[in-house]
């Protein structure tokens, strides 16, 4: 039998208690588990006393180059600092006999064993994010955690950490919790209660929502999809999310032609707190408001489900080696947020265009608020600087802007590909080309990707990425968006197609207007 055989194989003796009296008797791990491969973690979730997380980790085989328990400084998505050690408590490190070992943290987000080779089991707690007030670098709510009697919200790198230099061995993570609760989370079931990630940066990618739930599933061009809900009210069901979401994955199945993945999970959590979203690569978490569901809402939930769900391009199939190897002990920005946020907000609204699910108006709309937001920023920070200062003070107050500028910038750049080939090749063709070229398994070049976009494409666009993406010209909005038969106007910026087209500008919005 093979370890890993032997592993899953000792995984059915695990006896995982579920029970609402807060004890937990017991993740009791087999004498002869073989830990040489595999990280171990139990999370009592019976145990919500002191808005904290009771975790047991266990380990082996550690040397004195894994004598340090990294816990994340950032994480991917955020782009922000998270610095988790400021929520760990009383972390203790213990032999197989139970012996303590000396231990103590050495960094923020450091923890060192005086003896690694001797530790076994390492307790400790994690205060929630949601209700621990902190001085500085507030944790966004999508990324955070939450624990409360009638569910838990669970961004994993912010409850578990790794050895030094063991990043890349599995994680079985087992959970107790109430019988009547539900989980959701993209994570494989190794067998009853019991999660398994191949890594911790895909431990990290695997959010986990569990609770009170309602939870509805679908199949969508071949990917099993799920939806689960968390309404602090009982306002949102999943039924109804489900059918906004099962929209939005036909848009994307047309723009991309097949979807990108063979599941995905949206996890919704609606309380008290609107703070927005965060993307994964096989699921999405939501921070939202919870109230009546109505259809100005849903249109809102919808827009940002889009976003999130269209990151399984951006950044899972395309993407630098800083994002491929993501280094969670030091933050560590990449240039190209543009297209990591800004063609994803892009094309969340075009494939909906596109596909018939949302209105010329409604797109043009759209359009409108990003230039008006855009306004309030300052004008003579690049795209280029927004991610590779994303960590700076100045950088993440310009962040936001991404979103907007960041988007918009890409709505022109897809209108000179139209032109330039003579609207036979948008930005559309430009990212399926890369999702070819690239894929998820393998990285492009940080500093030589926009020598990649010049190849793939014209001449012509490293004017067009040294003016408007590395650079702070003026944006040449009317100028572009005449040559689709759209009119500009700069006091509102709003905008309205023009009641006569000439041939030029007729061919030009119509293959603005479709997936070719």
């Amino acid at each position: 039998m093979t370890t890993k055989l032997r592993i899953l194989a000792l995984l059915s003796f695990w006896f995982i208690s579920s029970c609402d009296d807060g004890v937990d008797p017991g993740f009791v791990l087999p004498t002869d588990a073989d830990l040489s491969d595999a990280f171990y973690v139990h999370i009592n979730l019976n145990d919500r006393s002191d808005d904290t997380f009771k975790v047991e980790m266990y380990v082996d085989g550690l040397s004195d180059d894994n004598n340090i328990i990294q816990f994340a400084a950032t994480v991917p998505g955020t782009y922000d600092i998270s610095n988790v050690g400021r929520f760990v408590d009383n972390l203790q490190v213990f032999d197989e006999e139970g012996n303590e070992i000396a231990s103590g943290p050495s960094a923020t987000n450091q923890w060192e064993i005086a003896d690694p080779a001797s530790a076994y089991k390492i307790t400790y707690e994690v205060k929630e994010t949601f209700d621990t007030q902190v001085s500085e670098y507030p944790i966004y709510a999508m990324a955070g955690t939450s624990i409360e009697n009638d569910h838990v919200l669970l961004n994993t790198p912010m409850v578990i950490g790794y050895p030094v230099g063991l990043k890349d061995r599995d994680y079985f993570v087992s959970l107790s919790y109430p019988d009547h609760w539900t989980v959701g989370t993209a994570l494989p079931e190794a067998s009853t209660n019991v999660y398994q990630a191949t890594d911790f940066d895909h431990l990290a990618d695997s959010p986990l929502l569990v609770g009170e739930m309602t939870n509805a599933s679908t199949t969508v061009g071949g990917a099993d999809i799920n939806v689960y809900v968390y309404s602090e009210g009982g306002h949102m069901k999943a039924t109804e999310i489900l059918a906004d979401v099962n929209q939005i994955l036909l848009d994307a199945e047309a723009f991309l032609e097949v979807l990108p993945t063979d599941r995905y999970d949206f996890l919704y959590h609606f309380g008290d707190v609107h703070a927005g979203a965060l993307e994964h690569s096989k699921s999405s978490v939501y921070v939202l408001q919870d109230a009546p569901y109505s259809s100005n809402y849903a249109s809102g939930i919808k827009s940002i489900s889009a976003h999130e769900f269209f990151h399984v391009v951006t950044p899972l199939n395309i993407h630098s080696e800083i994002i491929a190897d993501f280094n969670f002990a030091v933050p560590t920005p990449s240039q190209h947020l543009w297209l990591y946020e800004g063609v994803t907000e892009w094309a969340s609204d075009f494939m909906q265009y596109r596909n018939g699910s949302m209105l010329l108006n409604a797109l043009l709309g759209q359009m409108q608020t990003k230039l008006s937001v855009n306004d309030r920023f300052d004008p003579n920070f690049s795209l280029q600087q927004i991610g590779a200062e994303a960590y700076t003070t100045y950088g993440g107050g310009q962040f936001g802007n991404i979103y907007n500028r960041g988007a918009f910038v890409v709505s022109l750049l897809d209108i000179r590909l139209l032109e330039l080939s003579g609207g036979t090749k948008g930005m559309r063709e430009v990212v399926l080309e890369l999702v070819d070229t690239f894929g998820p398994n393998k990285a492009f070049s940080e500093e030589g990707f926009f020598d990649t976009v010049v190849d793939m494409t014209y001449p012509e666009i490293e004017t067009f990425i040294n003016d408007y993406i590395k650079g702070t010209e003026t944006l040449p909005v009317q100028e572009y968006y005449n040559k689709i038969g759209i009119e500009y106007d700069a006091t509102d910026f709003s905008f309205s197609k023009m009641s006569t087209l000439n041939a030029e500008q007729e061919a030009l919005f119509d293959a603005w207007s479709k997936n070719m």
